[in-house]
């Protein structure tokens, strides 16, 4: 855990109320017709808070989890037996829901390493809280599964928790060794992200993807050299570098969040140094509005 709250605020630029976000990432339709489709509307609005850490305040919701009917196109708020959180078995992450309403979806969030909090958590639920984070894309529970939590947007990894007037950062750790596959196994991303298709309809607003697999990695390690090191991260722009490994077969780029090991890390990396990376996979949204499809990584760790 790192304490220097202050800093990381300093370096947040948007601030936005659930009332105003969820409804926004939570405004895609899913189809699957012989092709799985996801049409996510408003889509310009969204990419000016891709690529950097944003505020939102909110409710801290109880535990539930979002159904998509793919014939009318509603979501449905189920609740568990237990709607107490607990230290998810996978990662070791809390996940929670930030919202407005008990009635409307949620904007799903994961604090990592956060079993010291888990009490204060299940203390807060119906309060207000504040959560600052970065905002991902990624199709890991897009609701293909008939259990999905059905998201594509979602905070993760949260970076400083308000509960109650009381806020507490948190650094940007590895998670659970069972919760880290590689870019290979058990599924071969190469392949899954070929088969991903991106079409941008500028009248509309809408990025269309097509073509994926219904499900998706989260943390990966990987091995391979970084290159055009960037450390000049503001409020802006986030440190960031290129990385070239054999099993993707073609550069990615790669960003750092400011304030975090994996910054601190990057700053003693010299260029063409070989690595072994633990990092988030993320849709590249801005690619996507120039109809290609393509993953960029948010760095955890180097090894």
């Amino acid at each position: 855990m790192i304490n220097d709250c202050n800093r990381i605020e300093e370096l947040i630029m948007p601030v936005i109320n659930a009332v105003t976000l969820s409804p926004l990432l939570n405004n895609f339709k899913i189809k699957n017709d012989g092709t799985k489709t996801i049409v996510v509307s408003k889509a310009s609005e969204i990419k000016s808070l891709m690529l950097k850490e944003i505020t939102v305040n909110g409710k801290l919701l109880d535990k539930r989890y979002v159904r998509f009917d793919t014939n009318t196109h509603k979501r449905t708020v189920v609740k568990p037996k237990s709607t107490k959180y607990s230290i998810e078995t996978g990662d070791g992450d809390i996940h929670f829901c930030l919202g407005y309403s008990d009635l409307q979806p949620h904007i799903a969030c994961e604090l990592q390493n956060a079993k010291k909090m888990l009490s204060d958590f299940n203390k807060s639920i119906g309060n207000s809280i504040s959560v600052t984070g970065f905002l991902r894309c990624m199709f890991e529970h897009p609701g293909f599964k008939e259990k999905d939590d059905v998201h594509i947007f979602e905070i993760h990894p949260v970076r400083v928790v308000n509960l109650d007037g009381q806020p507490r950062a948190s650094d940007v750790d590895k998670p659970k060794q069972d919760a880290i596959n590689t870019w290979l196994k058990p599924w071969d991303l190469n392949k899954r992200d070929k088969n991903t298709n991106v079409v941008h309809d500028d009248k509309k607003d809408t990025l269309t993807f097509t073509g994926m697999a219904g499900m998706d990695e989260n943390y990966v390690r990987v091995e391979g050299t970084v290159s055009q090191i960037d450390l000049n991260s503001n409020m802006n722009k986030l440190a960031s570098f290129t990385f070239d490994s054999p099993d993707i077969k073609h550069s990615v780029d790669v960003y750092c969040l400011p304030e975090t090991t994996a910054e601190r890390e990057l700053g003693q990396l010299k260029n063409n140094q070989k690595v072994s990376l633990i990092a988030l996979r993320n849709i590249d949204y801005e690619q996507a509005f120039h109809n290609t499809y393509a993953i960029n990584l948010l760095a955890i760790s180097f090894e």
